[in-house]
This record gives C-alpha cells, sequence and structure tokens, in this order.
C-alpha cells in the first residue's frame, strides 16, 4: 500500500467516531474501551523508548480500542493511534471503535500495510514495538522489510496492561461464572451413568446459549474413570460407567470474558480410595485458595500451599501441572501461579485455583475456581458446590 493510498484510505474511513453500540458507555466491556487504557499504552513509549507500538495479539487489540473482529492491527503513538484492517471490518471498526482512526488496507501483509501507515503519518525512521509472540516469522519478515526505522519486541507489556480488571470486566467473569454453575447444575442433575463424554459436553454448550453467553471459554474436557488422568482430555464415545470419576472442566464467554470451573463427580458409588483422593484434592485446593491475596506469589504461596497437601499423601508426582492462571479476555493469561514460574498478585487479577491427582490407567481428580484476588484474600466467582457429589 502506498503512503497516498494509506492516507487516502484513513480519509475515505474517516475517524472512528461511530454511531450506535460504539457511543454507549465505555466502561462496558463489549463496547468502546475506556480511553484511559489507550492512556496508559502510551505511557509505555516513554519507558520503552518507542515512537509507537503495534499491537496485533488479538485479545490486546479488543481491549485497547472495542474491536472484536479479526484480522486488525493498532498503532498506538504519542498523538496518533489507528486501526488498520480491510474492508471486511470496516463497518464493524464504524460500530465498535472510539478514539482510533480508521486506516483501510488493500495489501496482502497487514503488517507491512501497517508499516506503511506509520511512515506516512509519523515519517521514516521510527523506532516502532511490536509483538513478537503474536507475529509470524513470515509477518516479522514483511514487518522488517515494509518499517524504516528499528523494530523492538515489547514482549508481554501490552498484554500486562489487561492483569487489573476493571469492575466492569469483574461483573463479565462474574456473569460467566454464574452461567456455568447454573448449567453444570442442568447438565449434573440429568444424569451421567450411560452417557457419553461428548453428550455432556455438548449439552453444557447448549446450556450456555440458552443462558446468554457467547459460547464457552474453551472446549469443555469431560473425562470418565482412567482418561480423567489426562488433565486436557477430549471428550468422546466413551459411556460414563457406574463407579467412575468424572471430571468436567468448562467455561462460559461473556462480552469477550472467560470463567473456569472444573469439578469432579462420582457417577454412581466410588471406592474407598478414589474418595481418600477426592478428599485430598478438596483440601488442597482450599489451601490454594486460602494463600490467594494481594502480595502473594503465585508459586511461593499460592502453588507451594496447595502442593504441599498433596505432595504429604504421598501423591507429589502426581500433580505435574501448575495450581492456577490469570483469566480474563484469554482463558490463559497473567498471572501465573506455577510450580515454576510465578506472578506477584495485585487486588483486581482474577485467577484459578485447580490442583489435581492424576493416576494412569485408573483416574483423575481436579478441582478448580476462578476467583478475584483482594486486599485481604479473595473472591470465588465459581460457587458451585466443591462436596464430592454422588451422581446417578
Amino acid at each position: 500500500m502506498s503512503a497516498a493510498k494509506v492516507r487516502g484510505a484513513a480519509k475515505a474511513g474517516g475517524a472512528a467516531k461511530a454511531s450506535g453500540a460504539a457511543k454507549a458507555s465505555g466502561a462496558a466491556p463489549g463496547a468502546a474501551a475506556p480511553p484511559d487504557r489507550l492512556a496508559r499504552c502510551r505511557a509505555l513509549l516513554d519507558r520503552l523508548r518507542l515512537d509507537a507500538v503495534v499491537v496485533s495479539a488479538v485479545a490486546d487489540v479488543r481491549y485497547l480500542s472495542g474491536f472484536r473482529g479479526e484480522d486488525a492491527t493498532l498503532v498506538v503513538g504519542r498523538d496518533d493511534a489507528l486501526i488498520v484492517t480491510d474492508s471486511r471490518f470496516v463497518e464493524q471498526v464504524h460500530e465498535e471503535v472510539l478514539g482510533f482512526e480508521l486506516v483501510r488496507r488493500d495489501g496482502v501483509d497487514l503488517l507491512a500495510d501497517t508499516a506503511a501507515a506509520v511512515r506516512e503519518r509519523m515519517g521514516g525512521g521510527r523506532t516502532l514495538g511490536y509483538q513478537a509472540a503474536a507475529v509470524s516469522h513470515a509477518s516479522y519478515r514483511a514487518l522488517r522489510r515494509a518499517h524504516d526505522g528499528r523494530l523492538r519486541d515489547v514482549g508481554s507489556r501490552v498484554t500486562r496492561l489487561r492483569v487489573v480488571k476493571e469492575a466492569a470486566e469483574v461483573e463479565a467473569v462474574r456473569h460467566a461464572a454464574a452461567i456455568v454453575d447454573l448449567a453444570l447444575a442442568v447438565v449434573v442433575g440429568e444424569g451421567l451413568v450411560g452417557r457419553t463424554e461428548a453428550e455432556v459436553a455438548w449439552r453444557l454448550l447448549e446450556e450456555y446459549h440458552d443462558r446468554g453467553a457467547e459460547g464457552e471459554s474453551f472446549p469443555a474436557i469431560v473425562a470418565a474413570g482412567e482418561h480423567g488422568a489426562q488433565a486436557h482430555a477430549v471428550p468422546g464415545r466413551r459411556r460414563i460407567k457406574a463407579g467412575d470419576l468424572v471430571v468436567i472442566d468448562t467455561g462460559a464467554r461473556v462480552d469477550g470474558y472467560c470463567s473456569d470451573v472444573t469439578r469432579t463427580f462420582a457417577a454412581g458409588r466410588v471406592s474407598r480410595a478414589h474418595r481418600r483422593i477426592y478428599d485430598v484434592v478438596l483440601e488442597a485446593q482450599l489451601a490454594g485458595v486460602a494463600a490467594v491475596r494481594a502480595g502473594a506469589h503465585g508459586r511461593d504461596d499460592v502453588d507451594a500451599a496447595a502442593r504441599a497437601v498433596i505432595a504429604a499423601a504421598g501423591h507429589g508426582e502426581r500433580f505435574g501441572h501448575g495450581t492456577g492462571h490469570g483469566v480474563g479476555l484469554e482463558i490463559h493469561e497473567a498471572p501465573s501461579l506455577g510450580r515454576t514460574v510465578g506472578d506477584v498478585l495485585g487486588a483486581g487479577m482474577v485467577c484459578t485455583v485447580e490442583p489435581g491427582i492424576y493416576i494412569e490407567g485408573d483416574a483423575g481428580v481436579r478441582i478448580e475456581d476462578t476467583v478475584l484476588v483482594t486486599a485481604t484474600g479473595c473472591e470465588r466467582l465459581t460457587l458451585y458446590p466443591k462436596e464430592l457429589q454422588v451422581v446417578s
């Protein structure tokens, strides 16, 4: 795209001062993004010694601009704020975005077109930040060829602007969590024995749609018996048998925001050994939740508290994943609550606590809540009961 075409397209599209949905309050997560988010992104420029930053990670584009589509980049400079996309999304930009000027692209590579827009608006020789983790090697090469200046990877710095949630974001997660609680009650209440894992997963998705969710946060995990020993099992045609432990890990999405919950159910009477494993995981999960508060460390405090309970019961090697992760516009985001990597928690962060025990060829147990970090502890957002529920 030539510089003239960039400017011409921008004039044709006009500044994204849209009517209708975008004129709704910026506090709503599904509408135009609050303007302070753009200001916080601009504050990164001085700290990182950049003239502008290109934002291409889909969740970050939505967070900063309110745009819910795909194939768009943002350019955030000290004086400029551009959204670059193609003809498929022009009307959507007008409906959803405030505070960014639209640049309609017609090239074959979005990042190359974005570099052309930077050169046209700001001139050459600029130091431009970009998100390497969200860019393919081919797109990086196109960006490097098209940009007249220096390029610097900003790592996760733009993404981490999302880590502390605003009140409207928390309410969206809370709403998504409430939908999951209700859906689990309905679907599990219909019984488990004799149904396939895939049937249960599909029914959950139906309930989410019926209750107003956009859809799933991620494809549901429904894993019975020995299949439950796979932490990320894919639901299949296996029929749930009496005596199985059944792991259900699922979440709904509302206004783009995710919830995440895991419960393990008893399909009829289960063995004493399986009940003991369940009790250990429940104790570990409660210990992890109790350790969550502003100032706590995801690895050294929360993960360590949950892991210590499981290790003391002799199952340390059977808990191979981290205790939790952040939740928001993505199902896995900062902060980290891992066994090797963790972040210091702050009030307003939303994360999960989800220890588990997995016995190969036998069974698995995992219990998970989504929680809101507060100054003195945390608030559970997923409220489905955690005592072992026996379901016929």
